[in-house]
């Protein structure tokens, strides 16, 4: 046995802290590198949240910078002499207003002579400033409008990108058909109030008639479906505006009532009509009502309907308003437009669907990428809407 008194203590060998960890030149650079991922993340989710709160103000805010630094915009449009265009960045210059259009869309045989030719009116508005009787878009960048035809007429002369667009919303979307109506033909028609006349009896595109910002016909396995298309951008509704109430409001419910409770309708009928006279409700319903009378009287030889919300991600002002106190009585736990639709129709699945305009933008990049009037078209999308789509 050695002599215990003989043996030497062990050397003690240094163990590393955590904090010598630190030291190193590699590490210092890995954790550098995650703080400043996770950083990026936080300053993200932080301005996400704040679209989410204010979106209005900050797509309002996008289009101020397109407008200012776009090589799309002209000196002149981005250099408004009137004093609101001077207030509000989101404006163009008088005179510009064409500028608001995607760049191939502009000119006198453009959009312009589109809507000329089918009697479309532009929304144009004395708030936003725009003149008295002119002819062309509105002056307005964050215009649902203008997004709407920036958005698809460009897809419309690009082969497979439009299909590619409506295929995100239906996988057995196989083509788009044209829509041939007074010896016109496009695969999409803006305004659009049905064959002949309108719920409302009217003839008028767009004028104090139901019609759809977009409509679309696509062959799919099953037949013809249409599609159509409500745009929204800014917009959001205040809650409790009873669209039912005193002599408008009976002659509103005498107008749609049969057609709410008719066999053909796609709304269940669980729900009293007069729960949905509220915006957006009252609006969506009522292109619901255009769906079944298209569907009904084999309109284009449709066989199918589906409405469509396209909305950004990031409009929670639209999207997750209740505004109608009765439905959000009835649905407690729905929290969105599009969960409290759903709940009123026989096949919601079928009938209905809301979608943000970047999954769309996301369809056409995949199945389109390799044409360049596609990249073109994204790139544009992803520059003047950027977070907002």
């Amino acid at each position: 046995m050695p002599d215990p008194r003989r043996i030497q203590p062990a050397t003690a060998v240094p163990v590393p802290s955590r904090l010598d960890f630190l030291l190193r030149p590699v590490a210092r650079w890995k954790l550098l590198y995650v703080c400043r991922q996770c950083y990026s993340v936080y300053l993200s989710v932080c301005h996400r949240s704040e679209i989410m709160r204010g979106f209005g103000k900050a797509a309002r805010k996008q289009q101020a910078d397109f407008r200012d630094t776009s090589p799309t915009i002209s000196d002149q449009g981005r250099s408004p002499s009137d004093d609101k265009g001077q207030r509000h960045g989101h404006l163009l210059a008088i005179g510009c207003e064409d500028e608001n259009l995607y760049p191939s869309l502009r000119g006198e045989d453009g959009a312009r002579q589109f809507f000329n030719e089918r009697k479309i009116p532009w929304h144009r508005t004395a708030r936003s400033g725009d003149t008295r009787g002119g002819v062309g878009p509105t002056r307005n960048m964050a215009s649902s409008q203008v997004a709407c035809v920036n958005f698809l007429l460009p897809l419309a002369g690009m082969p497979g990108a439009l299909a590619a667009a409506i295929g995100a919303l239906d996988d057995d979307v196989r083509d788009i058909i044209n829509i041939r109506h007074d010896c016109k033909a496009s695969p999409v028609e803006f305004e659009w109030i049905g064959l002949g006349k309108s719920l409302e009896g009217g003839t008028a595109r767009g004028a104090n008639n139901t019609s759809v910002d977009a409509f679309v016909v696509a062959d799919t396995h099953a037949g013809r479906r249409a599609y159509l298309l409500e745009w929204k951008y800014v917009e959001e509704y205040k809650s409790g505006d009873d669209k039912g109430a005193g002599t408008k409001g009976a002659t509103r419910k005498g107008r749609y009532c049969n057609r709410y409770l008719a066999e053909s309708s796609a709304f269940s009928g669980e729900v009293p009509m007069r729960e949905l006279l509220y915006e957006p409700f009252y609006q969506i319903m009522r292109l619901r009502l255009l769906a079944d009378r298209m569907v009904a009287e084999q309109e284009l030889g449709v066989t199918d309907a589906k409405v469509v919300v396209v909305v950004p991600e990031g409009n929670s002002d639209y999207r997750e308003r209740i505004t109608s106190p009765p439905l959000a009585k009835r649905f407690p736990q729905h929290k969105t437009v599009s969960d409290v639709m759903r709940a009123t129709l026989k096949d919601p699945d079928a009938a209905f669907a809301s979608v943000c305009s970047s999954a769309l933008v996301a369809a056409v990049e995949r199945k389109c990428g390799s044409n360049d009037a596609a990249r073109d078209w994204s790139a544009y999308q992803r520059e003047r809407y950027g977070a907002m789509l």
